[in-house]
């Protein structure tokens, strides 16, 4: 007589169990960063996070250590797929690069209108979690694109924006039409996401923060 269990002959493989795993913590980023978005880190529900993911609620203590873990990664995800987004342009002209950028975070903000969403929750008002974003995942990217601006300025074309300002004026400019999305299409019957306003959006950009050519 066999003293196997009908368990031990229907385990599901480790890849399986791995992979299942990993998809079911995608799945609750995607789901905590649209909630984060609408309702910001307070009115976040995890869940409403664990509902939209199609999870029970102890699944995400699972995966994460607290809510603000659950956070954090959904920051994370937002600014890995915006750096993907930009190309490298090492060696190219300050001014191409700035333009770069400036198109790479239009385009990031069409397809991922849920980071400035967060931001314009979270940037309100002082809090552990912006210093963590700040000194963690911004200072370090802010730094970089400021230089190049003081480059683009050095050789002419710049437009005559303080440096201090350069960095928010942007981040607005090529966010805020799709974070307010429901606004533009009401008030001006636009679709922010359309290949055609994107493109119009970022040459604006480009033609508001670099006039001309040296």
């Amino acid at each position: 007589m066999s003293l196997s269990t009908p368990a031990a002959a229907t385990e599901v493989p480790a890849g399986q169990r791995d992979r299942a795993t990993h998809e079911l913590r995608d799945r609750l980023i995607d789901a905590a960063l649209v909630e984060f978005a609408a309702s910001g880190f307070d009115g976040a529900s995890t869940r409403a996070i664990a509902r939209r993911a199609g999870a029970h609620q102890p699944q995400i203590n699972y995966h994460f250590a607290s809510k603000e873990d659950l956070w954090k990664a959904t920051i994370e995800r937002l600014l890995s797929e915006f750096d993907e987004l930009i190309p490298l342009l090492a060696g190219a002209p300050p001014r191409d690069q700035f333009a770069a950028v400036i198109r790479a975070l239009v385009e990031f903000a069409a397809i991922r209108p849920e980071l400035n969403r967060i931001m314009i929750h979270e940037a309100t008002s002082s809090s552990d979690r912006l210093e963590w974003l700040v000194e963690t995942h911004l200072r370090w990217r802010a730094g970089p694109l400021l230089e190049v601006w003081d480059e683009v300025v050095a050789v002419g074309g710049a437009a005559p924006v303080p440096r201090e300002l350069v960095y928010h004026l942007l981040i607005g400019a090529s966010a805020l039409l799709n974070a307010n999305a429901p606004e533009a299409r009401m008030l001006f019957g636009i679709e922010p996401t359309d290949a055609c306003i994107v493109a119009a959006h970022a040459d604006a950009l480009v033609a508001m923060f670099l006039p001309t050519h040296p």
